[in-house]
Parts: structure tokens; sequence; C-alpha cells
């Protein structure tokens, strides 16, 4: 069995009236996938199973679907060695320690997302391509910023996580490795 991260696109307050992450983390188990913990309330999954990544994507798919969840929650996969690079990367070092709450890490469900557009894009963001994903520095200004919209427009369904829920799904993805 290998350990896979769930990161689940559009979760909140709202849709925790849906499913709750206790229900999420229950009908994960009985899908046969072993100790599905979540990690802070915002749609992520550290758990075991068998498959590959689109296997497992299409499961968890299907799973939030039948808890009643849309279309719109996509679900996100990838091993924790994918996350590791990331961290790794960490394009933003003094970002990373001083306000890693103004990083985003940009996940797509797309095998291959297109970034054609930023090199043309002129807004005051620093953005770093790391392989399939796009690491954003905000440098205080995510909240008015327009890229969330412009990245999902330009490049496909993602889903974002800041620094800090990276390294704690890296830190909680590692003791389930050994």
């Amino acid at each position: 069995m290998s350990v896979f991260i769930v990161l689940l696109r559009a979760i909140g307050p709202i849709t925790h009236k849906v499913m709750s992450m206790a229900q999420w983390r229950e009908a994960v188990a009985a899908d046969g996938f072993e100790a599905p913990e979540t990690y802070v309330a915002t749609g992520n999954m550290i758990m075991r199973g068998d498959g590959t990544l689109a296997a497992v994507t299409t499961r968890m798919d299907r799973i939030v679907r039948d808890l009643g969840l849309g279309p719109g929650n996509k679900a996100v996969v990838r091993t924790p060695g994918q996350l590791r690079t990331l961290l790794r990367a960490n394009p933003f070092p003094e970002a990373a320690i001083t306000r890693p709450s103004e990083i985003g890490v940009y996940f797509f469900a797309g095998v291959r997302p297109s970034f054609e557009w930023i090199k043309d894009y002129d807004g005051p963001e620093n953005i770093h391509i790391e392989g399939q994903h796009l690491i954003v520095d905000y440098d205080g200004r995510g909240s008015n910023s327009r890229l969330p919209v412009i990245i999902e427009k330009k490049s496909g369904v993602v889903t974002a996580r800041n620094w800090n829920t990276l390294r704690g799904l890296v830190e909680r993805s590692a003791v389930r490795n050994t």
C-alpha cells in the first residue's frame, strides 16, 4: 500500500454542512483505504491505499459525490514525494520563514496545465513554476489579488494550499511513509 495525499477543491463552511471531515474519513475507510486522517478542515487527507494516482483520484471523486458534494469539489491526489519536492524547491525562502501563509501552492487536477500566460502576466505577485504546480508569493496582497481567478481560467481546475499547510502535510505524510 502507498501513502496518498488528497486535496479537495472548494471546501469550506458551506460544504461542511453537506459533508463533515468525519463523514469523509468514514467513507474513505469504508471504500478500503487505510487510516484516513484529515489535516485542518479544508479538505486535506492523508491515507494509505492501492492504485495509481488516477485510480485513487477517481475513487475520491466518487466518494465525495456519494456524500453529497458536487462536481466543483474535485479531488486532487498527490504522493508524499511530490509534496516534498515542492517544499524542497522553496523558491521564496524568506517568505517561507516570515510569512508562509502568504505563499500559495497550486495543485492542478489536469495532467498538463497551461502556464504560457505567465510570461505575459504583469501582476505584483512572484510566480514560480515547479513541475506541474505553481508557487505564488503574494507578499501581503493575497486578499486583493486577481491571480487565483486568472490561474484557474488560464491553467485549469485547481486547488491551493498555503505554505504552512504544505509543510504540515509533508511532515504528517513522512510519518506514514516509514
